[in-house]
């Protein structure tokens, strides 16, 4: 893990417009208990495309498992506004609002 967070952190200053790559580090940065850094790269992932609902879920999550319960539930809310459609909105400001 160590390794591959050398590679993103040096991906992510490399190609700072590559929503993924921003994803992909937050992501492994939330795992190794690295939360300020992992909001942030979480963030300016969804900044870049801030209609990806991958991006989204996965901010919705970060917070979610941090019991910032206010702030996972305003991105659910932009989840639905930006696909009204998709259920998974609906079903993730549910879970939400049933904690």
């Amino acid at each position: 893990m160590d390794e591959a967070l050398t590679y993103l952190a040096r991906a992510s200053e490399g190609m700072p417009g590559r929503s993924r790559v921003h994803y992909n580090y937050g992501l492994l940065l939330a795992q190794m208990g690295r939360d300020a850094k992992a909001e942030t790269a979480l963030s300016k992932a969804l900044g870049i495309e801030p209609q990806s609902i991958d991006y989204m879920y996965a901010l919705i999550d970060f917070y979610f498992r941090r019991d910032r319960v206010d702030k996972a539930l305003e991105l659910a809310e932009q989840m639905i506004a930006a696909h009204p459609d998709n259920p998974l909105g609906h079903d993730i400001k549910a879970s939400i609002e049933r904690r």
